[in-house]
C-alpha cells in the first residue's frame, strides 16, 4: 500500500486503486462481467478470496449480483442477512483485493 500523511504530520496508509493493483478499467469490466455471468468456476473465487475468508461471503454476493455495500447494508438491517465484521472501506479495499487475486489467478491458470 502507499502511503501519505495526514494534515498533523504522522504517516497513514493509503487505499490502492485498481490502476495500483494493475487493473484497467477494461479488465476490470471484464472480471465484473465474469463474476455476474458465473464464468469463473467457485474454486476460481474461493482463492481470490484467500486472504480474507472472514469476508468471503459478502465479497461473493457482491460480485456475483453486482450488490453495492450499501445496498447489503438494507438487509441486515431487516435482518435479512449478518452484518459484515469489516467498515464500508475496509469492505471495498478488501473487494478490490478480491479483484486483483482474481485477475492474478487467472492468468496464473491460463484462463
Amino acid at each position: 500500500m502507499s502511503r501519505g500523511n495526514r494534515r498533523n504530520g504522522t504517516k497513514t496508509i493509503q487505499r490502492l486503486n485498481y490502476v495500483e493493483y494493475g487493473i484497467t478499467e477494461q479488465r476490470l469490466a471484464e472480471l465484473q462481467n465474469g463474476c455476474r455471468t458465473g464464468a469463473y468456476s467457485p474454486e476460481i473465487l474461493t482463492a481470490a478470496c484467500k486472504e480474507f475468508e472472514f469476508i468471503e461471503f459478502w465479497i461473493l454476493l457482491s460480485v456475483r449480483q453486482d450488490k453495492s455495500f450499501d445496498r447489503m447494508q438494507i438487509l441486515w438491517e431487516l435482518g435479512e442477512m449478518e452484518r459484515p465484521a469489516v467498515s464500508r472501506s475496509g469492505f471495498y479495499r478488501f473487494r478490490r483485493r478480491f479483484f486483483a487475486n482474481l485477475d492474478k489467478e487467472l492468468k496464473e491458470r491460463g484462463a
